[in-house]
């Protein structure tokens, strides 16, 4: 159990004493509640109107950006040091109520782990520029205290900083295409195999029709 596991459990047994049990979920959602709710009462504790207080609030933030900006740096070198040309398959899902259809993609692992990377990237920046503008056009403070520590444990635990920065295998858990979280899978009996043999299918499929709509335009061109 890592920094955050701890610390995390530790919020939950100091805000639910009669519920050890929750101990048990160590699931990064149900820490990011944790952290969120203690963040909280540490929060109610402070003297916010604090002119210092206030300064060091916003140092930390700061220099939590920038330590979850260098972490993206270091996993996008890493990324492209290893030059992984694998070919990646698998199908991407439309967002809710699109109406359109899962679609193949076909890449290598390193285009989709600098995607990936990227995209974090991109929203760790603009988290950065709302909550810059939200502090000193309305001064803001309380909310720069959890955002000083949840950027950091989810950069840390991201899939891609497990793989890249700690040398995991990407397998398991870990396995490309990197899927968000889902605290009720154990819940709901949602069986990971399963899951993986649908979308091989799924991919099957779509190589087929792929292949046969290149055959009719090619007749077509004949």
């Amino acid at each position: 159990m890592n920094f955050f596991s701890c610390f995390s459990c530790f919020l939950l047994f100091f805000l639910f004493p009669s519920s050890t049990h929750i101990l048990t979920f160590s699931h990064p959602l149900i820490m990011n509640m944790a952290l969120v709710m203690g963040s909280m009462q540490i929060t109610n504790r402070l003297d916010l109107e604090d002119t210092k207080t206030k300064q060091i609030i916003l140092g930390c933030y700061v220099t939590a950006q920038l330590l979850v900006l260098a972490i993206s740096y270091i996993i996008q070198r890493r990324i492209l040091s290893k030059k992984d040309t694998t070919v990646l398959k698998y199908m991407d899902q439309p967002k809710p109520m699109s109406g359109e259809q899962p679609k193949l993609i076909t890449t290598t692992n390193m285009t989709y782990d600098l995607e990936q990377n990227a995209q974090a990237q991109k929203q760790a920046l603009i988290g950065l520029g709302l909550m810059v503008f939200l502090h000193f056009q309305f001064g803001v403070i309380r909310p720069l205290v959890v955002q000083s520590i949840l950027p950091v444990k989810n950069a840390l635990q991201s899939k891609f900083a497990q793989v890249h920065l700690f040398g995991k295998p990407a397998e398991g858990d870990l396995r490309r295409p990197w899927k968000a979280d889902n605290p009720f899978a154990a819940l709901t009996g949602a069986n990971e195999e399963q899951s993986e043999a649908a979308e091989k299918a799924a991919i099957k499929k779509a190589e087929k029709a792929e292949s046969k709509a290149g055959k009719s335009e090619s007749k077509k061109d004949l």
